[in-house]
């Protein structure tokens, strides 16, 4: 009995680990990350990059217009880390075009936005909480003329700031067609 107890609490308890704070679409509301996208071209604007250091599983943040280079593994690892997202810099204004919307973390408490029905709008901006307290303090904010204090924490489109996937390069695009020309490759036949 007590095999079978215990056999059945190993199935049921991984259901219960894995539930979580907000119980909503998980792909819905998963963030993005651009793990493929490298800087290709100057940004017109200032912004932050922000970096995931696979080595040391940690975040660093650098001036976006900069090539990569993680603080933590140093130059000898140039391919280390991946970009997880663009944030403003305090002294750039920035168009609603600029802004990756629609945001799926809330800019005031951080959480995972768990639905569209509570947002605040900016500059006709409609920005998603998790909550009314954070309509609230967002509200607040915005009153006292200090709306770029949760502004500042909404991603960026990183092809707004020099950034595209790797495949998505002129660069790149270069090298995908003198690969697909089979220069230098006639000793062998295609089939039709």
């Amino acid at each position: 009995m007590k095999i079978l107890f215990l056999l059945l609490l190993t199935t049921i308890s991984p259901v219960f680990a894995s539930s979580s704070h907000h119980h909503g679409d998980e792909d819905q509301n998963k963030v993005k990350v651009y793990k493929s996208f490298v800087l290709t071209s100057e940004a017109t604007k200032e912004a932050k990059a922000v970096y995931h250091c696979t080595c040391e599983d940690r975040e660093w943040r650098q001036d976006a217009s900069k090539k990569k280079a993680c603080p933590y593994c140093g130059p000898a690892m140039a391919q280390c880390g991946y970009l997880v997202k663009v944030l403003p810099d305090r002294k750039t204004d920035y168009s609603k075009e600029d802004y990756d919307l629609p945001n799926k973390v809330c800019p005031v408490s951080g959480e995972l936005i768990e639905n569209k029905r509570h947002f605040v709008e900016v500059d006709g901006k409609k920005i998603y909480v998790c909550c009314k307290r954070c309509i609230s303090k967002f509200e607040k904010a915005i009153e006292k003329g200090k709306a770029d204090r949760y502004l500042r924490k909404l991603p960026l489109k990183p092809g707004k700031f020099g950034f595209s996937a790797k495949g998505n390069s002129e660069k790149g695009k270069a090298e995908k067609k003198s690969k697909s020309s089979h220069e230098g490759h006639e000793h062998h036949d295609h089939e039709n």
